[in-house]
């Protein structure tokens, strides 16, 4: 067992760890097509964020509670409620949010072929997980991609004390020259609770700008920063584009927002998916030079003592995902246990889970 910023970690082999995922998203109940929906975004989740952060297949036995207690609904009948040239309106009817945001940005695509923008609005859905799926899956269609989404309340109105907004993550993603997309896929919040418990399991205070106390006060100790709220990204600005998050989607959407938005029985999530047909703005051949161009002066800055390089954003994720398909994919033992559970309680091969040696 190796350790991942002083947490032990375990690797489980990427193939086998795919396997799991479609297996356990099968056994749940979801449909065919839509276990090929959640199992691509939950694996994606898995080899692009740091697993103190909760996203990917650690998230499964969240989704069969949630299931089973009817807040996400399996085989939903998601559908346009209205659908103009360039604009549509999904219902997710409880939908996986990576089934719904899924259909929408494919909506979305074939919207901007015909208009050169699509522009799909998503209610009644559920957590997204990591928006940067969503706005990459429009590459695939020549189009840059981006994926809003609101979320539970975990953001104080800037000097409040009680969490009304959600972190209300967005992404936007666009191709370039190199193997790798610039993706941007961030949160409202300097950082969310699952690592403010990742520093907490390795003993570790938190950068103080992290997280509020009950009386909106700075901390640096976990147990505090879990009672109370997020930091907002840059304090004040953060806390304004929480506030645009929202009215981007669970408003301009028809679903929950607010202080409203997650609710234990109903999570009425709001995603707006857009897409941008690039050769109705510009020849692909041009965007993509202009794109590497940008690219090589952002690399030509003279680095600052000890740095050895410029990354572009994305660019680590890029890394990530090539590192743990080769490796594995690395779970603190909480996250491990879990799914070992979780593959006891629905009848799944626990050697799937096995780590890599």
């Amino acid at each position: 067992m190796e350790l991942e910023d002083g947490v032990p970690v375990v690797r489980v082999p990427l193939e086998r760890l795919r396997l799991f995922c479609r297996s356990a998203v099968s056994a749940i109940g979801f449909s065919e097509s839509e276990a090929e929906l959640v199992t691509a975004a939950l694996v994606t989740g898995s080899l692009r964020s740091h697993p103190g952060q909760g996203q990917g297949v650690q998230q499964l036995p969240r989704y069969l509670a949630r299931v089973r207690a009817g807040v996400v609904r399996v085989h939903a009948g998601t559908r346009l409620l209205s659908s103009g040239p360039a604009t549509a309106v999904m219902d997710a009817d409880r939908a996986a949010g990576s089934v719904a945001a899924s259909r929408a940005m494919d909506a979305a695509v074939a919207l901007a072929q015909s208009q050169g923008v699509g522009a799909v609005a998503v209610r009644d859905s559920t957590h997204l997980g990591v928006a940067s799926h969503y706005a990459m899956r429009a590459l695939e269609g020549g189009c840059i991609g981006l994926a809003f989404t609101n979320a539970g309340p975990e953001i104080a109105p800037w000097g409040g004390t009680e969490a009304i907004v959600g972190t209300n993550p967005w992404a936007v993603a666009l191709p370039t020259p190199e193997p790798w997309p610039i993706v941007l896929d961030m949160a409202t919040s300097t950082s969310g609770k699952g690592m403010v418990r990742w520093f907490q399991e390795a003993g570790r205070r938190i950068p103080d700008d992290w997280a509020l106390t009950t009386s909106g006060e700075r901390t640096t100790d976990a147990a505090a920063a879990l009672a109370g709220t997020l930091f907002p990204l840059g304090g004040a600005k953060g806390y304004a584009m929480a506030v645009i998050m929202d009215g981007l989607t669970g408003i301009l959407a028809g679903a929950a927002f607010g202080g409203s938005c997650f609710g234990a029985e109903h999570q009425d999530v709001g995603h707006l998916l857009l897409a941008l047909r690039i050769d109705r703005f510009s020849p692909m051949d041009d965007f993509l030079g202009r794109v590497g161009e940008l690219i090589a002066q952002l690399r030509s800055s003279p680095l600052t003592a000890g740095v050895e390089r410029i990354w572009l954003p994305g660019e680590l994720e890029y890394a990530r995902v090539q590192e743990r398909t080769q490796r594995g994919v690395p779970f603190d033992r909480s996250a491990h246990q879990g799914l070992e559970a979780l593959a006891r309680e629905l009848g799944l091969d626990l050697g799937l889970l096995v780590p890599a040696q």
